[in-house]
């Protein structure tokens, strides 16, 4: 498996540094979203190949910029410190145990914003990127489950941000119709990514 993953990985590499990728060109007026699925066994390795990445001669010539969801939406959590009456982490965790993560995860939605197409992790990213050409990388996405799906921030995310070509990392199994978060739970049906 590990080698499969350094092969995938190398793929990548390769793809981004591409001039046609970059500027979202040969894709039949779709736009430039891709999902790098990836099984979750090899999430240490994809870790360690996103980091060598991040430090590496190939980010600097492609402008890459990453995103972590799980530091977004601790970002919007952090935003309600001082205007909640409590902690609002004290508060998440207090509503968990008493009505469950499904209610923990309506809530950071509603917080978020996710059903709006200028949401939390939309408007961060764009704040960002800030109209710079560049690559940009969604990581995170195992993190933030239950309480953030993935396809919820694609389906709002590709209104918005439609310039720059966006890969998240999924550890799961996308074949172009439907994600399948972690190879077992179906997280949606979702058509308009190509698969890296």
């Amino acid at each position: 498996m590990y080698k499969e993953e350094q092969v995938h990985f190398e793929k990548l590499i390769q793809k981004i540094q591409k001039p046609d990728f970059q500027r979202n060109q040969g894709l039949s007026n779709e736009v430039g979203y891709y999902i790098y699925p990836y099984n979750v066994a090899d999430t240490p390795r994809v870790r360690a190949n996103l980091d060598d990445l991040t430090k590496s001669e190939t980010a600097m010539k492609i402008n890459l910029k990453v995103f972590d969801l799980y530091d977004i939406m601790l970002d919007s959590i952090h935003k309600l410190k001082g205007i909640a009456d409590d902690d609002p982490f004290r508060i998440l965790a207090e509503m968990e145990k008493q009505s469950g993560i499904d209610q923990v995860a309506q809530q950071i939605n509603n917080l978020m914003r996710m059903d709006e197409n200028n949401n939390d992790v939309v408007m961060y990213v764009q704040d960002h990127v800030d109209n710079q050409h560049c690559v940009i990388f969604i990581t995170g996405v195992g993190k933030v489950y239950p309480l953030i799906r993935a396809h919820k921030v694609l389906n709002t995310m590709h209104q918005v941000l439609d310039k720059n070509p966006v890969v998240m990392f999924y550890p799961g199994k996308y074949n172009e119709q439907n994600l399948q978060i972690f190879g077992e739970a179906n997280d949606q049906n979702y058509y308009r990514a190509f698969s890296i």
